[in-house]
Formats: C-alpha cells, sequence, structure tokens
C-alpha cells in the first residue's frame, strides 16, 4: 500500500499543476491512504495483538486529525476549528510559510529571470524606447504557433502566477482589472531577432533561430516612424516579450475565463548615429616609440661587445 503512495506521489511530481490543485490531490490520496492503518490495526486484533493495534488505531485517528485540516485548508476558505499547527510551530521553532505565497514568489523569480533581454544585459543608463507593432493575420497566426510551443516545452506558464479563482475574483473586485493568465510579469520569447526587410524593420522570434517566425513589423519607435528612427539611430531589439492570452474577468459570484489572441510588445534599444569615434593617435607617435625602441636596443648591444 505504501509503495502505491509513493508511486503515485512520484507521478504527481512530475505533472506541473497549480500548487493549490497539486496538494489537493496530495490531501486526498493520503487521506484514502490513512484507511489502510485501519486494516492493519484490524489483523492485529483478529490476531490478539492488541496493544499493536491500539497503536495503529492512535496512529489513524492523528492522521485523520492532520487530514481533517488540510482538507478545510486547501478545499475551503474557512479556518479549521481545534488547529495546533500554531502551537507546533511555536514549540519548534519554524516560521510559517504560505505555499501558495511561496510558489507565486518562485514563479514570479523565473520569470523575472526570463525577462531580462536575451539578446544582452542592458544597464539603467541605456537608452530604451517603446515601439509600436504591426500584425498581419499570418504573423498573428505565427505568434499563436510560438505561444503553443512554448507551453508544450514548459518554458509558458498560464497559472495566472499559482492564484487561486477567489483570489483572482477578489482582485478584480478590488480594482476592476482583468487578470492575464501570462501573471504580472512579462514573458519574453526565449529567442527573437531584428531584420531590416524591404526596408522595413520586421521581427522575427520562436524556440530558438531555427524554429523562428516573422512576428510583426515594426511600425513608429518612440513618436517618430520606424523608417526615419533607423536613419538617425542605430537601433537594437532589447525584448520581445509575450502579450494576450487567457484572462478572467469578474462575474457575478465568482471569476470567468475568456480568451484573446496572444501577442507581443517589444522594447527598443537605440545610440545616436552622431557620436564621435574613439580618437585615433596618429601614426607618427607610434613611428617615433618605434625609432627610439631600436635605438635604445642599438645602444645595448654595442654595450655587450
Amino acid at each position: 500500500m505504501f509503495s502505491i503512495l509513493g508511486l503515485i506521489n512520484t507521478w504527481i511530481g512530475y505533472i506541473n499543476m497549480n500548487v493549490k490543485i497539486k496538494n489537493r490531490v496530495y490531501t486526498i490520496v493520503g487521506g484514502v491512504g490513512n484507511f489502510y492503518l485501519l486494516y492493519v490495526a484490524w489483523r492485529f486484533f483478529a490476531n490478539g495483538f492488541i496493544g499493536r493495534g491500539l497503536l495503529f488505531i492512535l496512529a489513524f485517528l492523528v492522521l485523520l486529525y492532520f487530514t481533517y485540516l488540510n482538507a478545510i485548508y486547501w478545499f475551503t476558505e474557512k479556518k479549521a476549528k481545534w488547529d495546533i499547527s500554531p502551537k507546533i510551530e511555536n514549540a519548534l521553532g519554524i516560521k510559517s510559510k504560505d505555499p501558495e505565497e511561496e510558489a507565486r514568489k518562485k514563479v514570479a523569480r523565473m520569470r523575472q529571470a526570463g525577462f531580462v533581454q536575451t539578446n544582452g544585459i542592458f544597464d539603467e543608463n541605456q537608452d530604451f524606447l517603446p515601439a509600436e507593432i504591426t500584425t498581419s493575420e499570418a504573423e498573428l497566426a505565427n505568434i499563436q504557433i510560438v505561444a503553443d510551443s512554448l507551453k508544450k516545452i514548459n518554458y509558458l506558464h498560464l497559472d495566472y502566477d499559482g492564484k487561486s479563482k477567489n483570489t483572482i475574483f477578489k482582485e478584480i473586485k478590488s480594482d476592476g482589472k482583468v487578470r492575464y493568465a501570462l501573471g504580472e510579469t512579462p514573458q519574453a520569447l526565449p529567442y527573437f531577432e531584428l531584420k531590416n526587410v524591404e526596408g522595413k524593420l520586421v521581427i522575427y522570434g520562436g524556440i530558438n533561430q531555427i524554429e523562428s517566425y516573422q512576428l510583426g513589423t515594426v511600425k513608429t519607435i518612440g513618436l517618430m516612424p520606424a523608417s526615419e528612427a533607423a536613419k538617425k539611430y542605430h537601433i537594437y531589439l532589447a525584448t520581445v516579450v509575450l502579450t494576450g492570452g487567457p484572462f478572467m474577468i469578474a462575474g457575478r459570484s465568482t471569476a470567468m475565463e475568456d480568451n484573446e489572441p496572444f501577442r507581443i510588445d517589444a522594447k527598443i534599444a537605440y545610440t545616436s548615429r552622431e557620436k564621435k569615434a574613439a580618437p585615433k593617435v596618429a601614426s607618427s607617435y607610434y613611428e617615433k616609440t618605434l625609432s627610439l625602441e631600436d635605438e635604445h636596443l642599438s645602444r645595448r648591444r654595442d654595450r655587450r661587445r
């Protein structure tokens, strides 16, 4: 029985799911497995081992109590009665953590790492400009292909930052803003590139350079048309992130999910074409230096002779 529970636990670990759903599954599996102790206790009683049977009954009751606490915590919004967890934490010096909050922080850290410009690291003093991107129907379809590919390799997390539906509903009610499954931190594409195609700045992106697609055309950079900006500045594609996708809005009593196509957003880094190049040292300087070195070496040879 315990081997079966261990296998189930291993299988669940392979599945990427919301932390709340995962703990609900653990609670159900643990609760069902706990009744195996009753069977073992009954077998001990049947064979005359009363003491051992009572120990298994005691273990069953203790585990049943903690199963009750988990069921109240993960399946309801209520607080369990007769909860001794805080006393145990104080006695052992353990600082309690909210599993959902920890999961959200972990996801946020991962996404923040993904948001760092994958075309290089730009410092805070770097000049950036927002870009307006136009997409044709074919390019919009390509973006959906890229998003689906990223979901398949588990790069794209569409889990609302690990928040529960009830939490999302309360947040939407408080500020009136929709919540996207992509989360609050933008998720950058693993690969993207800016190409000049027939005088237009075209964005390509995807899982990698091999599986890249045409995703959109830069229409404006800042307040300038892209063509004029390219003449005045050296243009670099700093980052490309996904936007859109599944989202939730507030219904009458709960959050309701809807869907919209994925799109892309980009940030452009630039440098002026009028910047002066680093001053070059005159060639006469090198000639004088070399002649002095030759003269010095010749004197040393004469001394040795």
